[in-house]
């Protein structure tokens, strides 16, 4: 079974139809919207009309982005389906969620990047990037997650492309690129993003940082670079 997965936002519910098209245009098993009751950061709209072949998933928890991924994963474990989560604000060529499926790594991202460009010291188990950016697509197995990814740190909530790859690397869980997947995504200009977004008094690169560090606290995930060196 494949399976599509995306979250969405209030001030863009009115704008959701062409991204939802485009998924339903890949051929998936089903495509799944997954909405929190209540929002954290904005007032519940009412859900537009969805497509035929899209399925409304409400989870009881705000996750922030990482919605995209968490309820849909929590409904598919135990049934051995392959699950590819996105974002909202871009449109996904034919083609795209195969290209992504035949990867054979753990995890297959259209886009990546590794983590010492934010200062800090990868893990040992490592494939070709150590942050799969959502935007555009991550496969993943959800039955390879455990009970603690389901687990939002407070400081993850608003950098799920950090949180969810640091779960993998948790896993052990190798992300593999797909270059070919990242060709067949084209940027939509909505509101609210996150680049620009001001969460819980923080910045991006700030919200980065202070989810880097309850990461590392946890986890030991991710070491700072700097305190590496300290201590060689």
């Amino acid at each position: 079974m494949l399976a599509l997965s995306l979250t969405s936002i209030p001030p863009r519910f009115d704008s959701l139809r062409p991204t939802l098209d485009s998924l339903l245009r890949q051929g998936a098993d089903a495509v799944f919207l997954c909405l929190p009751r209540r929002y954290r950061r904005f007032v519940a709209a009412t859900v537009p009309e969805l497509p035929e072949g899209v399925t409304l998933l409400w989870s009881e928890e705000d996750h922030g982005p990482a919605t995209k991924l968490l309820p849909a994963a929590q409904h598919l474990r135990g049934r051995g389906a392959r699950l590819i989560y996105c974002d909202d604000d871009w449109i996904y060529e034919p083609g795209w969620a195969q290209a992504l499926a035949k990867g054979n790594a753990p995890v297959v991202a259209g886009s990546g990047f590794d983590v010492a460009r934010l200062k800090r010291r990868p893990e040992s188990v490592r494939g070709e990037c150590d942050i799969a950016q959502g935007f555009a697509g991550v496969a993943v197995w959800p039955d390879a997650l455990d009970a603690a990814a389901f687990v939002l740190p407070e400081a993850g909530f608003a950098v799920d492309d950090i949180w969810l790859s640091a779960q993998y690397a948790r896993l052990g869980l190798a992300i593999g690129l797909c270059p070919a997947a990242r060709a067949l995504c084209q940027p939509r200009d909505l509101p609210e993003g996150l680049q620009d977004a001001l969460i819980d008094g923080r910045r991006r690169a700030e919200a980065n940082q202070a989810c880097l560090d309850a990461l590392t606290q946890r986890d030991g995930t991710w070491p700072r670079l700097e305190s590496v060196s300290e201590k060689t």
